[in-house]
């Protein structure tokens, strides 16, 4: 059986774009939840865009939810300073 989601998106958006969440949500509910998530990726796309490229660091690891580092591939600069 398979469960009950509430999903949003505008129209013109792909059908996997937009977000969506475990159960059923009234409307305000879920686009109160959708602009909280687009602040979230606004930060993190302000932050990379105002990063150097020797502020990231870049790994190789093995698996997607238990990550295993495998090795590094860059050391941000932030890294080392520590």
């Amino acid at each position: 059986m398979s469960e009950k989601m509430t999903r949003i998106r505008l129209p013109g958006q792909r059908a996997w774009s937009g977000l969506q969440d475990w159960g059923e949500h009234s409307a305000a509910e879920i686009i109160a939840l959708a602009r909280h998530y687009a602040a979230h990726l606004r930060n993190q796309a302000e932050l990379i865009d105002a990063a150097t490229d020797d502020e990231f660091q870049v790994d190789l690891v093995r698996g997607v939810h238990r990550q295993h580092l495998l090795k590094s591939i860059q050391v941000s600069i932030r890294q080392q300073e520590k």
